[in-house]
């Protein structure tokens, strides 16, 4: 006999009574689906690492450096606006990979300096200038595959994660405000932690929310919420890297 009870499927439908069989062909479309987000993603990120070493090379990323508060904040919001714009093509063939592709490495750009400073960190301790950026792209892809992987296989629903993550993001978003101001190692340092576990939250709700939700059409629409996903992770995880190493330096 058949368990009996609630229970949610491909595109948040509910069911009482027994489980339902699902269809072969519906299970394989759904593999085909995640195939195609995840070589979107990884599209993306092989464009930002593209964008990040055009953007080091030319002296872009240097100059950065030395624009003041407003002009980076200019720059970041145009990048958050691009999101939404390659979000309103995503259904257009050919503009929407030049899109996709275009905003993986204006994202490059945008983490372009906290590359360059994390080389110049890395030499100015003795080590190798990719060592740090090495580590941190190590532990992002080892975060990001194990909560990915436990948001396919677990039978919890992490749809309660909304608000918080929504209250914590606008938390750390005032962190970062008054961090501009405040010259403090620790309150770097916190905050880059409160950004990994943010932003691991974040993984762990979209990549369930990806696989349930999402039609077997929208694959660049998921596709740019787990890369958007996994940039912040690396951000994040980069600048505890660099908070413990500076911090450990000084002292």
């Amino acid at each position: 006999m058949r368990e009996q009870g609630k229970r949610t499927f491909f595109g948040g439908t509910t069911y009482e009574g027994p489980a339902p069989a699902v269809p072969i062909e519906h299970a394989e479309g759904r593999v085909a689906f995640l195939r195609r987000v995840y070589a979107w993603m990884f599209a993306g990120i092989v464009a930002t690492v593209f964008g990040a070493g055009i953007a080091i090379k030319s002296g872009f990323a240097e100059s950065m450096l030395s624009w003041g508060v407003l002009p980076r904040i200019l720059f970041v919001l145009a990048w958050v606006g691009g999101a939404y714009l390659v979000q309103k093509v995503r259904h257009t063939p050919t503009l929407n990979v030049v899109a996709f592709a275009l905003y993986g490495a204006f994202t490059g750009a945008v983490i372009s300096t906290l590359i360059v400073v994390a080389m110049f960190m890395a030499k100015a301790n003795g080590s190798h200038e990719s060592a740090y950026l090495l580590q941190a792209g190590g532990l992002t892809l080892l975060a990001f595959g194990a909560i990915s992987g436990y948001a396919f296989f677990t039978k919890r629903d992490f749809s309660f994660l909304r608000s918080f993550l929504m209250v914590g993001s606008i938390v750390l978003l005032g962190a970062l405000i008054i961090g501009m101001f405040v010259e403090s190692t620790a309150l770097q340092i916190v905050i880059s932690a409160a950004g990994v576990l943010l932003f691991s939250g974040f993984v762990l709700y979209d990549t369930q929310k990806v696989l349930k939700t999402y039609p077997d059409g929208e694959h660049v629409a998921g596709a740019i919420t787990l890369f958007l996903d996994f940039v912040m992770l690396f951000v994040y995880i980069l600048r505890f890297i660099l908070m413990i190493a500076g911090g450990g330096r000084r002292d």
